[in-house]
């Protein structure tokens, strides 16, 4: 697959120069975006300064021959310097998503303090008439409601600290879907996470009942059957969804329960306002000594370290070039708590910037404090 990464690696780099977004034919979509971030992370006290600096380009390739069929191909390319990257051991290997069996990475180049990486992210094609829909590929296979927290998302869940992966992680796979109706079908979905014993399989049937869109979900993950819910709908003009998983266990495990409610409100005043709660059968249910322990690389069956967890999140358009959020987030037991504020701005079309901020305490050795503070300025240009 070497000569998919060159032509990505060409392709991106005459875009640079692209104006707007550019179709080349009727059948041809070229789409993308160059966002560089700038990264400080700072000890309780703020002192010991890590940097870095992400240099991020995506483009994403459409290939429309007719009105049934569909190919996309999407390259991630970042080039990735500072201390982030000079203290992490081999850390051109943390990129790779294992989500993915098949390795269609390329680290361009690698040093103690650099990497350039490119990552083919969705490469599929895509068949749909009438009722029908077939999906074969790297894909995003999406069943999440919820805009914080996923338990039904089996496939290729998020991370929501995330926050620069808007098109959030695939896996390799298929799905099929089918309309009995406008307000029923099913989907069946597989795939292969690339780890051992890495074999997800699923049905999911949606349907819209009581003016709210349901879905149940039964299947496999990791050797786990697995059974899950959702809903989305409303209590008079408040948005109310959720969504429920349990994994059966087996051998060398119990079985387990993760759990979501959300809620949100538009103000008259154009105030957003959610909350969210998040339950994990699995999560840490007292305070630790060391905040190691607190592991936020995330799963499908562990969407936190935590077991209780809520957020509160508050946004605001304060002028059509301005708009702020901020989130709070608790969890109970372990007295964990990180504060998410952050700013967006329009400087251009197509041309926004970020301040972002996450800073995360916890209670150590019966004594609540700071554990870490990072800061973020992104700009995004969109063609």
């Amino acid at each position: 697959m070497k000569w998919i990464f060159i032509i990505s690696f060409l392709t991106n780099a005459f875009f640079l120069f692209a104006q707007d977004s550019v179709t080349v034919k009727k059948k041809w979509e070229l789409r993308g975006y160059i966002k560089n971030l700038e990264s400080l992370s700072f000890d309780k006290n703020f002192k010991n300064l890590i940097a870095g600096n992400l240099l991020h380009n995506r483009l994403n390739i459409k290939w429309m021959p007719n009105e049934k069929w569909t190919a996309v191909a999407q390259f991630r390319n970042r080039l990735i310097w500072g201390d982030e990257v000079r203290l992490v051991p081999e850390y051109a290997k943390q990129l790779r998503n294992p989500n993915e069996k098949l390795n269609l990475q390329k680290p361009w180049l690698q040093n103690k303090s650099l990497v350039l990486h490119t990552n083919t992210e969705r490469l599929y094609v895509d068949f749909r008439e009438e009722n029908i829909n077939v999906r074969i590929g790297r894909q995003r296979i999406n069943w999440g409601i919820g805009a914080t927290w996923n338990p039904n998302d089996i496939f290729n869940a998020y991370n929501f600290l995330d926050f620069d992966y808007e098109e959030r992680p695939g896996a390799d796979g298929g799905k099929v879907q089918y309309l009995f109706n406008s307000s029923f079908n099913a989907e069946l979905a597989y795939a292969h996470t690339g780890q051992k014993n890495g074999n997800v399989a699923a049905i999911k049937y949606a349907l819209n009942k009581w003016n709210y869109d349901l879905q149940l979900i039964t299947g496999w993950y990791n050797e786990h059957p697995t059974v899950g819910a959702g809903w989305a709908g409303s209590i008079k003009d408040a948005g109310f969804k959720g969504e429920l998983q349990y994994y059966f266990g087996n051998k060398d495990s119990a079985n387990h329960f993760n759990a979501t409610v959300e809620a949100d409100y538009m103000f008259k005043k154009g105030w957003y306002v959610s909350t969210g709660f998040l339950y994990v059968h699995h999560g840490l249910t007292k305070p630790v000594t060391d905040f190691t322990n607190i592991n936020l690389k995330l799963s499908p069956e562990n969407l936190m370290p935590t077991r209780w967890n809520f957020i509160v999140t508050a946004a605001k358009e304060f002028t059509p070039l301005l708009s702020g959020n901020m989130s709070v987030l608790y969890a109970p037991g372990t007295n964990f708590v990180i504060l998410l504020p952050s700013l967006k701005y329009n400087i251009a079309t197509n041309l926004d910037v970020d301040i972002i901020a996450q800073s995360f305490f916890t209670q150590l050795n019966n004594k609540f404090e700071a554990v870490n503070h990072r800061g973020f300025l992104r700009m995004k240009w969109s063609f």
